[in-house]
């Protein structure tokens, strides 16, 4: 039986009720194409093999490929050895995949960021995370947890937390808890138009150092005067605007 590799960061999921809730809540059926990134030991890949047409598994750890491979029998499994990170996505032809995994926290920003990159491509998507990552995606402002990655997430998808894994139902058992969220994808919206771009600007000089007054961490790209004609308070600290507040600066720098 292969073993959970430490340097992958792998944590698979074991828990039969858990499967049933991430089942409920992705709802599939027999006209979705999926592609699954990590599948692991194959714990969510069978129970979405007979409800689905199709199913591109990416997964880089070549100790898991023989037990995957059974479930090419199927007919609709096609199973990719490498990291999610170099998958094309061109060679599917599908623009409107669903996507799944249990994300390795040592590579989730990554994985986002590779996912940002090929909205156009997902109808929509649902990942697991280490909780303090997932809560960071789906942060409002005015908390600690708000920072650069809510802002793109949010301005590029509606993201939903769904629910809260405990340890328990992994194997290893991580050291923290996880969270099951959903993202829809914002049409008309992309990782390379300029918002996004001038967004990722604005937010890497904002949360660069996040004691400081929006006005001031702001002034060699905006006075104190265009702010406040956005209605944006010039005193407040990064994490207080919200993502409309970064979205109406990074319009007015487009």
């Amino acid at each position: 039986m292969p073993k959970a590799k430490k340097s992958l960061g792998q944590n698979f999921l074991i828990d039969p009720l858990v499967i049933d809730q991430i089942i409920k809540h992705v709802n599939p059926d027999l006209t979705n194409q999926f592609l699954e990134i990590g599948p692991g030991k194959g714990a969510i890949t069978e129970r979405l093999i007979n409800t689905v047409r199709e199913i591109h598994a990416v997964e880089i750890d070549g100790g898991l490929l023989k037990k995957l491979s059974q479930f090419q029998n199927n007919g609709n499994f096609h199973l990719h050895n490498k990291s999610i990170l170099d998958f094309e996505l061109d060679e599917m032809g599908d623009k409107d995949l669903r996507i799944i995994g249990n994300l390795p926290y040592n590579i989730s920003t990554p994985i986002m960021l590779w996912s940002f990159k090929n909205l156009s491509f997902f109808k929509d998507m649902h990942f697991m995370f280490q909780k303090e990552f997932g809560d960071r995606l789906v942060s409002e402002n005015n908390k600690k947890s708000f920072g650069r990655i809510s802002v793109i997430t949010q301005y590029l998808t509606k993201p939903k937390f769904c629910f809260l894994i405990e340890p328990e139902s992994f194997s290893p058992q991580p050291k923290v808890e996880s969270v099951f969220i959903r993202f829809e994808p914002i049409k008309g919206r992309s990782f390379d138009d300029p918002i996004t771009d001038k967004l990722q600007e604005v937010t890497r000089i904002a949360f660069m150092h996040k004691r400081k007054m929006i006005g001031k961490s702001l002034q060699k790209i905006l006075s104190e005067n265009e702010l406040s004609q956005l209605n944006i308070d010039t005193k407040a600290r990064p994490e207080n605007l919200s993502v409309k507040d970064y979205v109406k600066i990074a319009e007015m720098l487009a």
